[in-house]
């Protein structure tokens, strides 16, 4: 009996893994160790880089991302890779700004809560600095409640995309981000 049941819960593992693998989709919790299984993952770049003239001829929107999750911020990052952005990851808000004085970004994808310097106040002071004033920023969050969502927007972001990201989502929002010529 238990060799039946043993042979039963292999068989639906097998079965989970050919349906995730045709459809492209996770059935268990991100963990870092997935990454290794992707190839172009942990340890290279998805795409290689460009030569810096390359990147002068027909520079890759590039993204800042500020979450002091690793996992969070790595799944961002190979998503926004796969939609032929240029990223930079950041793991708390006080590094990103002083980032920010030197470096131009065409988004920042910021998570809202953070210890030390939270999201709103990262977002307060990129509003606050003229320079920075026309970059997008896209508050990265779980929170769920449509007055929450509000009050971020009010604080001014760009808009609002929720945890756990996926690469539609987030290719739908960089759409509806983009301006028509």
């Amino acid at each position: 009996m238990l060799e039946g049941a043993q042979g039963a819960r292999h068989a639906s593992r097998s079965a989970q893994r050919n349906l995730s693998s045709r459809i492209g989709l996770m059935l268990r919790p991100v963990t870092t160790d997935m990454f290794e299984k992707v190839p172009g993952h942990m340890g290279e770049e998805a795409h290689p880089r460009p030569s810096q003239k390359e990147r002068d001829m027909d520079p890759a929107p590039r993204v800042l991302i500020i979450d002091d999750n690793a996992v969070n911020r790595r799944l961002a990052q190979v998503l926004f890779q796969k939609l032929g952005w240029e990223v930079e990851p950041m793991d708390s808000g006080e590094r990103a700004l002083l980032h920010l004085a030197m470096h131009r970004y065409d988004l920042i994808l910021l998570d809202i809560n953070m210890p030390g310097m939270n999201g709103l106040d990262v977002c307060r002071h990129i509003r606050a600095d003229p320079r920075l004033r026309e970059v997008r920023v896209i508050a990265y969050t779980a929170h769920v409640l449509p007055a929450e969502q509000q009050h971020f927007l009010a604080s001014g972001f760009d808009a609002v995309l929720l945890k756990p990201l996926s690469f539609r989502v987030l290719q739908e929002m960089l759409l509806a981000q983009t301006p028509c010529p």
